[in-house]
């Protein structure tokens, strides 16, 4: 379940950052092949050519780094909401078992202690609520 909140902006804004970054770089190969006496018709050949070889190598590089942010943190981000979600649901007794040792395991770790305290919180007040009837 991917998000695109954060993620599709970024890739937004860095593919528009790319896609002019490839405009100017077009712009700056055609003043030199104007001005290096390349004939006139070969320009276009060459600037269509050249355009998608610089898109290419401007715009490829983006996703192939979004699917390893996706996969490095997205992916992990979700399966904490979906442990959060069913915890708010009500499952207090399936266990949040961290996945790794980086900061996503230490979260995962935390919000296990959380989900420990909860359940005996909830005991303690059922146990309370027993002796009192």
């Amino acid at each position: 379940m991917e998000k695109e909140g954060l993620l599709g902006k970024l890739t937004a804004y860095v593919t528009a950052g790319s896609l002019f970054s490839v405009l100017i770089t077009l712009g700056v190969l055609y003043f030199v092949l104007n001005i290096t006496g390349v004939p006139s018709y070969k320009i276009p050949k060459i600037m269509l050519f050249s355009a998608g070889v610089i898109t290419l190598a401007f715009t490829l590089p983006i996703f192939f780094v979004r699917a390893m942010f996706y996969k490095l943190f997205l992916e992990k981000i979700d399966h904490m909401i979906d442990n959060m979600d069913r915890v708010s649901r009500g499952d207090l007794d399936t266990p949040i078992e961290p996945e790794t040792n980086d900061e996503f395991g230490q979260m995962a770790e935390a919000f296990e202690k959380m989900r420990v305290g909860i359940k005996e919180l909830i005991s303690q007040l059922e146990g309370e609520l027993d002796r009192k009837r």
